[in-house]
Protein backbone atom coordinates (compact mmCIF):
# COMPACT_ATOMS: atom_id res chain seq x y z
CA UNK A 1 0.00 0.00 0.00
CA UNK A 2 1.13 3.95 -0.29
CA UNK A 3 2.43 5.68 2.29
CA UNK A 4 -1.07 7.58 3.31
CA UNK A 5 -3.06 4.13 3.20
CA UNK A 6 -0.45 2.51 5.81
CA UNK A 7 -1.34 5.29 7.85
CA UNK A 8 -4.93 4.76 7.62
CA UNK A 9 -4.34 1.41 8.70
CA UNK A 10 -2.58 2.68 11.38
CA UNK A 11 -4.77 5.46 12.64
CA UNK A 12 -7.70 2.53 12.26
CA UNK A 13 -6.04 -0.16 14.16
CA UNK A 14 -5.40 1.88 16.93
CA UNK A 15 -8.72 3.58 17.00
CA UNK A 16 -11.03 0.59 15.86
CA UNK A 17 -8.67 -2.72 16.54
CA UNK A 18 -10.80 -5.84 15.29
CA UNK A 19 -13.66 -7.62 16.83
CA UNK A 20 -14.26 -4.08 19.32
CA UNK A 21 -17.59 -2.39 19.28
CA UNK A 22 -17.78 1.20 20.50
CA UNK A 23 -20.89 2.61 21.88
CA UNK A 24 -22.68 5.84 22.56
CA UNK A 25 -23.44 4.81 25.84
CA UNK A 26 -21.73 3.03 28.71
CA UNK A 27 -18.08 2.21 29.58
CA UNK A 28 -17.20 3.05 25.49
CA UNK A 29 -18.83 6.77 25.74
CA UNK A 30 -15.99 8.39 26.18
CA UNK A 31 -14.02 6.68 23.22
CA UNK A 32 -17.41 7.35 21.40
CA UNK A 33 -17.36 11.01 21.74
CA UNK A 34 -13.62 11.37 20.95
CA UNK A 35 -14.57 8.85 17.65
CA UNK A 36 -16.97 11.28 16.21
CA UNK A 37 -17.43 14.85 18.40
CA UNK A 38 -20.90 13.95 19.64
CA UNK A 39 -22.37 12.95 23.27
CA UNK A 40 -24.58 10.25 23.83
CA UNK A 41 -26.95 12.94 25.14
CA UNK A 42 -26.96 15.02 21.95
CA UNK A 43 -28.07 11.77 19.86
CA UNK A 44 -30.76 11.42 22.90
CA UNK A 45 -32.37 14.46 22.61
CA UNK A 46 -32.26 14.23 18.51
CA UNK A 47 -34.20 10.95 19.09
CA UNK A 48 -36.07 12.49 21.72
CA UNK A 49 -37.68 15.09 18.85
CA UNK A 50 -37.81 12.27 15.77
CA UNK A 51 -34.52 12.60 14.71
CA UNK A 52 -32.26 9.81 13.26
CA UNK A 53 -28.71 11.07 14.23
CA UNK A 54 -25.97 9.30 14.07
CA UNK A 55 -22.40 9.42 14.45
CA UNK A 56 -21.34 7.60 10.88
CA UNK A 57 -20.01 12.09 9.51
CA UNK A 58 -18.36 12.54 13.04
CA UNK A 59 -16.59 9.71 12.18
CA UNK A 60 -15.22 9.94 8.87
CA UNK A 61 -14.92 13.83 10.13
CA UNK A 62 -12.39 12.56 13.08
CA UNK A 63 -10.42 10.25 10.25
CA UNK A 64 -10.03 12.82 7.65
CA UNK A 65 -8.48 14.77 10.13
CA UNK A 66 -6.17 12.69 12.01
CA UNK A 67 -5.15 11.41 8.20
CA UNK A 68 -4.18 15.52 8.08
CA UNK A 69 -7.14 17.04 5.97
CA UNK A 70 -7.56 20.49 6.47
CA UNK A 71 -11.18 20.59 4.98
CA UNK A 72 -13.29 18.67 7.31
CA UNK A 73 -14.50 15.23 5.62
CA UNK A 74 -17.31 14.56 7.72
CA UNK A 75 -20.20 15.46 5.37
CA UNK A 76 -22.64 13.40 2.67
CA UNK A 77 -21.42 15.60 0.13
CA UNK A 78 -18.16 14.47 -0.55
CA UNK A 79 -17.98 15.27 -4.20
CA UNK A 80 -18.61 18.83 -3.00
CA UNK A 81 -16.20 18.75 -0.42
CA UNK A 82 -12.93 18.04 -2.06
CA UNK A 83 -13.71 20.21 -4.77
CA UNK A 84 -13.74 22.92 -2.12
CA UNK A 85 -10.72 21.73 -0.84
CA UNK A 86 -8.97 21.60 -4.45
CA UNK A 87 -8.87 17.82 -4.55
CA UNK A 88 -11.57 17.54 -7.52
CA UNK A 89 -10.17 14.39 -9.58
CA UNK A 90 -9.73 12.62 -5.62
CA UNK A 91 -13.43 12.24 -6.08
CA UNK A 92 -13.69 8.62 -7.92
CA UNK A 93 -17.52 7.47 -8.74
CA UNK A 94 -18.34 4.03 -8.37
CA UNK A 95 -19.14 1.78 -11.62
CA UNK A 96 -19.28 -1.89 -12.31
CA UNK A 97 -15.09 -1.63 -13.48
CA UNK A 98 -13.66 0.15 -10.38
CA UNK A 99 -13.65 -0.34 -6.21
CA UNK A 100 -12.40 1.76 -3.68
CA UNK A 101 -9.15 0.94 -2.27
CA UNK A 102 -8.29 0.31 1.91
CA UNK A 103 -8.83 3.57 3.53
CA UNK A 104 -11.32 5.64 0.89
CA UNK A 105 -13.93 7.23 2.47
CA UNK A 106 -17.48 5.82 1.10
CA UNK A 107 -20.61 7.78 0.27
CA UNK A 108 -23.54 4.94 0.11
CA UNK A 109 -26.57 5.33 -1.86
CA UNK A 110 -28.16 4.93 0.88
CA UNK A 111 -27.05 8.56 2.68
CA UNK A 112 -23.96 6.76 5.00
CA UNK A 113 -20.32 7.40 4.61
CA UNK A 114 -17.74 5.55 6.16
CA UNK A 115 -14.58 3.92 5.69
CA UNK A 116 -13.01 0.70 3.49
CA UNK A 117 -11.09 -1.83 5.03
CA UNK A 118 -10.30 -3.59 1.63
CA UNK A 119 -12.13 -6.50 -0.01
CA UNK A 120 -12.36 -10.50 1.35
CA UNK A 121 -12.32 -11.89 -1.77
CA UNK A 122 -16.14 -10.33 -2.78
CA UNK A 123 -16.68 -9.49 0.17
CA UNK A 124 -16.33 -5.47 1.09
CA UNK A 125 -15.27 -4.49 4.67
CA UNK A 126 -15.73 -1.14 6.50
CA UNK A 127 -15.13 0.42 9.71
CA UNK A 128 -18.63 2.59 10.51
CA UNK A 129 -20.25 4.39 12.96
CA UNK A 130 -23.92 4.74 12.39
CA UNK A 131 -24.62 1.34 13.37
CA UNK A 132 -27.15 1.80 16.37
CA UNK A 133 -29.64 4.69 16.94
CA UNK A 134 -32.91 5.02 19.01
CA UNK A 135 -33.95 1.59 19.02
CA UNK A 136 -30.91 -0.14 19.77
CA UNK A 137 -30.42 2.63 23.06
CA UNK A 138 -27.03 4.69 21.58
CA UNK A 139 -25.21 4.51 18.51
CA UNK A 140 -22.42 1.89 17.64
CA UNK A 141 -18.96 2.30 15.77
CA UNK A 142 -17.29 -1.19 14.45
CA UNK A 143 -16.16 -3.15 11.81
CA UNK A 144 -18.31 -4.78 9.52
CA UNK A 145 -17.85 -7.74 6.95
CA UNK A 146 -20.25 -7.65 3.53
CA UNK A 147 -23.03 -10.07 3.83
CA UNK A 148 -23.45 -10.41 -0.07
CA UNK A 149 -20.87 -9.90 -2.62
CA UNK A 150 -19.88 -6.86 -3.37
CA UNK A 151 -22.26 -4.43 -5.34
CA UNK A 152 -21.13 -1.38 -6.85
CA UNK A 153 -24.72 -0.01 -7.44
CA UNK A 154 -24.85 0.51 -3.49
CA UNK A 155 -21.80 3.05 -3.36
CA UNK A 156 -22.22 6.51 -5.09
CA UNK A 157 -18.43 6.98 -5.10
CA UNK A 158 -15.73 7.56 -2.54
CA UNK A 159 -12.39 9.98 -1.86
CA UNK A 160 -9.19 8.21 -3.28
CA UNK A 161 -6.69 8.74 -0.06
CA UNK A 162 -4.07 8.64 -2.76
CA UNK A 163 -4.98 11.32 -5.22
CA UNK A 164 -6.56 13.62 -2.02
CA UNK A 165 -3.65 13.79 -0.02
CA UNK A 166 -1.28 13.26 -3.52
CA UNK A 167 1.42 16.09 -3.86
CA UNK A 168 0.72 18.74 -6.14
CA UNK A 169 3.43 19.54 -8.95
CA UNK A 170 6.07 21.83 -8.13
CA UNK A 171 4.90 25.75 -7.97
CA UNK A 172 7.14 26.87 -11.05
CA UNK A 173 4.80 24.71 -13.54
CA UNK A 174 0.69 26.16 -13.40
CA UNK A 175 -1.90 23.58 -14.01
CA UNK A 176 -2.13 25.62 -17.66
CA UNK A 177 1.70 25.11 -18.39
CA UNK A 178 1.18 21.11 -17.21
CA UNK A 179 -1.98 20.97 -19.34
CA UNK A 180 -0.10 19.04 -22.09
CA UNK A 181 1.31 16.30 -19.36
CA UNK A 182 -2.26 15.35 -17.88
CA UNK A 183 -3.94 12.45 -18.93
CA UNK A 184 -2.91 8.82 -21.05
CA UNK A 185 0.88 8.15 -21.57
CA UNK A 186 1.98 4.83 -23.16
CA UNK A 187 5.52 3.85 -21.45
CA UNK A 188 7.65 1.20 -22.54
CA UNK A 189 10.96 -0.27 -20.56
CA UNK A 190 10.73 -3.18 -23.18
CA UNK A 191 7.21 -3.88 -21.62
CA UNK A 192 4.26 -1.82 -22.10
CA UNK A 193 2.53 -0.21 -19.39
CA UNK A 194 -0.01 2.73 -19.33
CA UNK A 195 0.62 5.78 -17.18
CA UNK A 196 -2.12 8.57 -15.78
CA UNK A 197 -1.06 12.20 -14.46
CA UNK A 198 -3.56 13.69 -12.96
CA UNK A 199 -3.42 17.83 -12.37
CA UNK A 200 -2.61 16.71 -8.74
CA UNK A 201 0.80 16.48 -9.34
CA UNK A 202 -0.42 12.32 -9.28
CA UNK A 203 0.32 9.63 -11.75
CA UNK A 204 -0.85 5.79 -11.53
CA UNK A 205 -0.11 2.90 -13.77
CA UNK A 206 -2.04 0.04 -15.00
CA UNK A 207 -1.02 -2.43 -18.13
CA UNK A 208 -5.32 -1.84 -19.25
CA UNK A 209 -4.24 -0.50 -22.50
CA UNK A 210 -6.89 2.82 -22.08
CA UNK A 211 -8.05 5.16 -24.99
CA UNK A 212 -6.89 9.20 -24.71
CA UNK A 213 -10.60 9.11 -23.19
CA UNK A 214 -10.99 6.48 -20.68
CA UNK A 215 -11.05 7.31 -17.37
CA UNK A 216 -8.35 7.20 -14.96
CA UNK A 217 -7.03 3.58 -13.91
CA UNK A 218 -10.13 1.85 -11.85
CA UNK A 219 -7.23 -0.39 -10.59
CA UNK A 220 -4.13 0.91 -10.44
CA UNK A 221 -1.32 -0.92 -10.03
CA UNK A 222 1.07 1.37 -8.29
CA UNK A 223 0.42 5.06 -7.12
CA UNK A 224 2.99 8.04 -7.30
CA UNK A 225 3.97 11.38 -7.25
CA UNK A 226 5.81 13.94 -9.93
CA UNK A 227 7.94 16.97 -9.62
CA UNK A 228 9.83 19.60 -12.24
CA UNK A 229 13.00 20.00 -10.59
CA UNK A 230 13.86 21.79 -13.12
CA UNK A 231 12.41 23.20 -16.80
CA UNK A 232 12.18 20.22 -18.99
CA UNK A 233 13.17 18.00 -16.37
CA UNK A 234 9.90 15.30 -14.81
CA UNK A 235 10.75 13.44 -11.92
CA UNK A 236 8.24 10.50 -11.18
CA UNK A 237 8.84 8.86 -7.42
CA UNK A 238 6.77 5.53 -6.88
CA UNK A 239 5.62 4.52 -3.84
CA UNK A 240 8.08 1.45 -2.75
CA UNK A 241 7.09 -2.01 -4.11
CA UNK A 242 8.79 -5.16 -5.19
CA UNK A 243 11.16 -4.51 -2.69
CA UNK A 244 12.28 -0.54 -3.27
CA UNK A 245 11.23 2.66 -4.63
CA UNK A 246 11.60 3.58 -8.08
CA UNK A 247 12.30 7.13 -9.37
CA UNK A 248 12.07 7.81 -12.83
CA UNK A 249 13.11 11.25 -14.46
CA UNK A 250 11.87 12.30 -18.03
CA UNK A 251 15.08 14.24 -19.86
CA UNK A 252 12.98 16.22 -22.24
CA UNK A 253 9.58 16.74 -20.85
CA UNK A 254 8.97 20.19 -22.38
CA UNK A 255 5.64 22.06 -22.92
CA UNK A 256 3.46 19.98 -25.52
CA UNK A 257 5.70 17.54 -25.69
CA UNK A 258 3.88 13.71 -26.97
CA UNK A 259 7.05 12.10 -26.59
CA UNK A 260 9.60 11.46 -23.36
CA UNK A 261 12.72 9.85 -22.28
CA UNK A 262 13.41 8.63 -19.12
CA UNK A 263 16.08 6.95 -16.91
CA UNK A 264 14.82 4.76 -13.56
CA UNK A 265 17.19 3.73 -10.87
CA UNK A 266 15.89 0.29 -10.65
CA UNK A 267 14.77 -0.51 -14.35
CA UNK A 268 16.00 0.27 -18.22
CA UNK A 269 15.41 2.92 -19.67
CA UNK A 270 11.18 4.23 -20.46
CA UNK A 271 10.41 5.74 -23.88
CA UNK A 272 6.71 7.35 -22.96
CA UNK A 273 4.08 8.58 -25.66
CA UNK A 274 1.20 10.49 -25.32
CA UNK A 275 -1.78 8.83 -26.33
CA UNK A 276 -4.09 11.18 -28.34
Amino acid sequence: MSAIRDTARRILDAALPPNTTITSNGATAGKYTELTGIAHKTLADNWAKGGIMTGCNGFTGWYGARLGSKTYLGVFDLEGIVKKAGRPDSWVKSTKDNRPQYGDILRHASFHVDVCLGFDGDLLLRAAAGQGGKNAGGDIIKRLRGTAAYDPSKLVGWIDLDLYFGGAASPSASDAELAWLHGWWTVSDGETYYYYFFPSGVVQYTKTKPTAQTPPPAHPLNTGKFSYTKPGTLVLDWNPADGGATRETFRNATSNAIKMNATSNRYAPLVATKLR
